[in-house]
């Protein structure tokens, strides 16, 4: 059993009353034995049992799974998870995926054309600045100040300091997210505490700094990989693995190039003792904890940590019923919602182990895009044991989602080394991703065929539907520009420009209304 699931099970017995800032948000009690700070905070769990509600926070949507005491207020709970809104907003508007499901916020994501209205927006927006929330809280709760008072015994002082340093990283972490999809959003820390103040709106500039200060910080304070000790855990690698991804993004952030400094961290995670899983659909099933090759995941069960989100919704939404998924994916929700658009499918070679997709009465393109047998239907996630075996539900999904895995590492080191940065090397640049094609069992890539483009589609060849995309695409200058798509801005021939607006997300327009320090990104 993985070691997160009896914490997120204790979280569900936890109950603390919020500051303010929490109302702004939309969400309900956590719970109807609601118990002052200094209260709950005698009981010496309460510190782990926070930990892990704010861990909680990345997968399920409540304090009762699958869909009860929710933290947001939706009318779907499942659809006001952090996969399942972050997902959307990073795959369903780009050359991977397309939806059968006819409503209009959906329709809007897939055709890049959202507003401030939307409700994924709106819903992922909240899920994010909730975590933070309940970060802030526990930053606020577990200063030397409040620790003396509570006579914290010195074993459990240590504890509480490691654990600071992993909701430091993990706030540092949403922020990132928040950064990269809205850009100029509201800071909010833990000094703020009850307040009747608006939060200021800051800039890219401000949270890039803020984010490589605070990870850098307490770099040193985070646990070591340690295979399954701290599988799901922010670690070390997984500070360094956002660091590299905030400098390989710099030049849309900031407009400065930072891919020396992206090899320097990607360098620390390859000496951090993760290797590829020898095989590729193994990373993707219900026993994926025991790959060597994911860093970060988001940790799923069954059994005891279950949503209509997650991977739950990653293998429903893909499957049909003449899929027969609980014979080939042991799985019995089949919801006919998404499948690949036809760029996607067509990247592979024959042969491609990566390419996992069902083609039996399905065609390749996807003309009518609500007609879910245009398309292929991706079978990447499944609910399958690497032996065969199935999970240990047929309803709800054991497979975690690998937020980051070495594979990316290799990428990303391959297309810093191409853009100039210091630290890394061509032929071993090269050598990184030739490994990941032999283990795709294809042919190796040439010097002469190795630049960016390639790095790009072998991005999508490898990641696809991990939720990257939408970010991977704009740094290439292909999201608004330069690359047509089927059913880009709502035809089927796509254009391929559109307007440069829909790099960015809108603040939700309930955001706006609240708050009157905001201002709403441009062209929305």
């Amino acid at each position: 059993m993985k070691k997160i699931y009896s914490i997120l099970i204790a979280c569900s017995c936890l109950a603390i009353l919020f500051s303010s800032c929490l109302d702004d948000l939309n969400t309900e009690p956590l719970s109807s034995n609601v118990l002052l700070p200094e209260r709950a905070w005698e009981d010496p769990n309460s510190y782990e049992q926070f930990v892990a509600k704010i861990y909680a926070g990345f997968a399920l949507s409540g304090n009762e799974g699958p869909a009860g005491q929710p933290d947001i207020a939706a009318d779907d709970q499942g659809e006001a998870t952090f996969i399942r809104t972050y997902w959307n907003l990073q795959q369903l508007c780009t050359d991977e995926v397309i939806g059968a499901w006819d409503n209009e916020t959906l329709r809007s994501l897939q055709f890049c054309q959202w507003n401030s209205s939307n409700h994924f927006i709106s819903l992922n927006y909240t899920r994010m600045y909730m975590n933070i929330a309940y970060a802030n809280e526990f930053m606020r709760q577990t200063t030397d100040e409040r620790l003396n008072q509570r006579n914290v015994d010195p074993e459990l002082r240590s504890k509480i300091h490691t654990f600071r340093a992993e909701i430091r990283a993990l706030r540092a972490l949403n922020y990132y997210f928040l950064m990269d999809l809205y850009s100029n959003i509201p800071y909010i820390d833990e000094a703020a505490g009850v307040t009747t103040n608006f939060p200021e709106q800051k800039d890219r500039a401000f949270f890039f700094s803020w984010i490589e200060s605070e990870l850098k910080d307490i770099e040193d304070e985070l646990p070591t990989n340690n295979g399954m000790a701290t599988y799901g855990k922010l670690t070390k690698p997984v500070a360094w693995m956002i660091l590299s991804k905030l400098y390989l993004n710099a030049e849309v952030y900031i407009g400065v190039k930072k891919y020396t400094e992206c090899l320097t961290y990607l360098n620390k995670i390859l000496s951090a003792g993760y290797t590829l899983d020898p095989t590729y659909k193994n990373m993707f099933g219900a026993d994926n904890h025991n790959s060597s090759e994911i860093i970060f995941p988001i940790v799923f069960d069954g059994l005891k940590a279950t949503t209509y989100g997650g991977t739950t919704f990653l293998l429903a939404a893909s499957y049909k019923s003449d899929m027969d998924p609980s014979a080939n994916f042991g799985f019995t929700q089949a919801w006919s919602g998404i499948r690949a658009r036809e760029t996607l499918s067509v990247l592979f070679d024959n042969n491609d182990a990566r390419a996992l997709f069902w083609k039996e009465n399905r065609t390749l393109e996807t003309s009518t895009w609500y007609d879910f047998a245009k398309g292929w239907s991706v079978i990447k996630y499944t609910n399958m044991n690497s032996d065969g075996t199935p999970g240990s539900n047929s309803v709800f999904s054991d497979t975690d989602f690998p937020m980051y895995r070495l594979a990316d590492v290799y990428l990303m080191y391959a297309e810093a080394v191409l853009r100039g940065g210091q630290g890394g090397t061509r032929d071993q640049a090269r050598t990184y991703v030739n490994d990941l094609r032999e283990r795709a069992k294809i042919s190796k890539v040439s010097d002469t065929q190795f630049n960016l483009l390639f790095i790009l589609d072998e991005r999508s060849r490898e990641l696809y539907w991990e939720g990257h995309r939408r970010t991977d695409l704009i740094r290439f200058d292909r999201f608004t520009r330069n690359y047509s798509w089927p059913w880009k801005n709502g035809v089927f021939s796509g254009v391929p420009n559109i307007d440069d607006k829909f790099k960015l997300y809108p603040l939700p327009v309930s955001e706006l209304t609240a708050n009157p320090n905001l201002t709403q990104n441009k062209g929305f």
